[in-house]
């Protein structure tokens, strides 16, 4: 490229740019910031305070407000997708043998029921939130 047109292209780009400025000028948003800016400015030299020490302050409340939002919004322990089955205890009447079993597919359970019918042994069946410690097994 030559230095002539170099600088035509240039001249272009500045022309160009004067008039985006111009426009940029009359904007009431530039306006309205430029009157907070010198506001703002006004108002830190009347308290004798600099940009950095409120920009600081801003930071740690901005910090504080997160790490609350952080603490209210920690997801709590996904409850269990099924129930574990309870402990139950059977005692046996006739022979005062007690066996904890989780359902009646323990063998001990299982012969009872064979002898004794599912409905009775049912019957012998106790809750382990009813006792406070084990029974002696």
């Amino acid at each position: 490229m030559s230095r002539l047109a170099e600088y035509r292209a240039l001249e272009w780009l500045l022309a160009s740019k004067k008039t985006e400025l111009h426009f940029i000028k009359i904007d009431p948003r530039l306006k309205r910031e430029l009157e907070f800016e010198s506001k703002l400015h006004d108002l830190l030299a009347e308290y004798q305070l600099s940009r950095w020490y409120v920009l600081s302050m801003l930071e740690r409340e901005i910090q504080t407000a997160l790490d609350a939002i952080d603490q209210q919004q920690r997801p709590l322990a996904a409850p269990p997708r099924y129930r574990t089955r309870q402990s139950k205890y059977y005692k046996n009447p006739h022979t005062g043998e007690v066996v904890e079993a989780k359902s009646t597919l323990h063998k001990t359970v299982r012969a009872w029921i064979g002898q004794y019918g599912r409905t009775e042994v049912e019957s012998w069946a106790t809750a382990w939130s009813v006792y406070t410690s084990k029974p002696d097994l």
